[in-house]
């Protein structure tokens, strides 16, 4: 490839009086609700004639703000906190409509279907379902251990839970809620269905990478990573698999027979650790970023240098793509939230 194929320009900023802990687009990419670490939770408009983000406070978690979800298709997200709170907020007025504390431990994983029909929510060991009301649908039986990440596969029937000891995948078809574990010494950390529906993989604590062929069960791992794996994520068209290695990012082709026995893809740029990275919706466009504060685009098995970079004020804390791929939302540690947009060249 000769030149870029695409860059990351600046597009609106705003400074928060938080930490961005995390952060979720609705669905027509207008919007932006965040998370703040410190227990702030913001709703931003997101105007793409504008050079400045409006962003508002909209209510609070006492003593932090974990996670935040948006509802697929609909004006409303949900929020937890260290208050052991899910509130749900009306996502075009900012008004809070309903708070549960459904358990005794922090609420730390958020995760709706894809038809926005049912929310998962992850406290500890427990597992429980919500309808769009805030009703209690299901409680499954608490896990073997904490459930450290959540994960809908696309066609929104199975939901996976990453645990100590085990991949946890339930089929969400009520009445039944039918159970199949992938059990594996050691600790998952991520949850990450292939678009396609033929591969979970998720990141271990022990420094490798694992993953299962749903169909038949059999499962892979490779080994070689510098430190844990908590950074999994798969291109739109379920052929690359990203990780985090130290500062490296590295790539397994899933194209022809799949990686097992080859080399995979490192792409190096950064000086310090990666601490999140993000493939665009649909396209092979890759975004990462570090305790360098830099911001890095990719183009994995295109070009094995970064397409664009760009220096952020402070560590930036999570990326996220609107639906449509063409903004980056990039969160950063001491309060500034930054859009992108993605232009392609030639």
């Amino acid at each position: 490839m000769k030149g870029p194929a695409a860059i990351l320009e600046p597009h609106a900023s705003a400074m928060l009086d938080d930490y961005v802990a995390d952060l979720a687009w609705s669905g027509d990419g207008r919007r932006l609700a965040i998370a703040g670490g410190e227990g702030q939770v913001f709703l931003a408009s997101h105007d793409p004639q504008a050079a400045a983000l409006s962003v508002r406070a909209v209510g609070s978690h006492m003593m932090g703000t974990l996670a935040v979800a948006w509802r697929p298709g609909a004006d409303v997200f949900v929020t937890s906190g260290q208050d052991n709170a899910i509130a749900f907020w009306d996502g075009a007025s900012g008004a809070e409509q309903r708070r549960l504390r459904p358990a005794m431990a922090w609420t730390e994983q958020l995760a709706w279907s894809p038809d926005g029909a049912r929310l998962a929510s992850a406290a500890g060991r427990q597992l429980t379902l919500w309808s769009p009301d805030g009703e209690l649908l299901h409680k499954f039986a608490p896990h073997a251990g904490a459930i450290a990440a959540l994960g809908w596969d696309k066609p929104g029937r199975d939901l996976a839970a990453a645990t100590n000891g085990a991949m946890v995948i339930h089929r969400v078809e009520p009445p039944r809620y039918d159970t199949r574990q992938f059990k594996w010494p050691g600790s998952c950390l991520t949850v990450s269905f292939s678009p396609n529906g033929r591969v979970i993989a998720t990141g271990m604590q022990d420094g490798s990478l694992h993953f299962w062929y749903l169909s038949s069960g059999k499962d892979s791992q490779m080994r070689g990573y510098p430190g844990k794996v908590h950074l999994t994520a798969w291109s739109g068209d379920s052929r690359w698999l990203a990780s985090n290695a130290g500062d490296a990012l590295v790539c397994w082709d899933f194209g022809g027979k799949g990686p097992e026995g080859t080399r995979p893809v490192q792409l190096t740029g950064h000086t310090d650790r990666i601490e999140c990275l993000a493939f665009q919706p649909s396209g092979g466009l890759l975004v990462s970023a570090g305790r360098d504060w830099r911001l890095s685009l990719w183009w994995p098995g295109k070009a094995k240098q970064a397409l664009d970079a760009h220096l952020t004020d402070s560590e930036p804390s999570c990326l996220r793509w609107s639906p449509d791929g063409r903004y980056l939302a990039v969160g950063e540690r001491k309060g500034r939230l930054s859009v992108f947009e993605l232009v392609k060249l030639g």
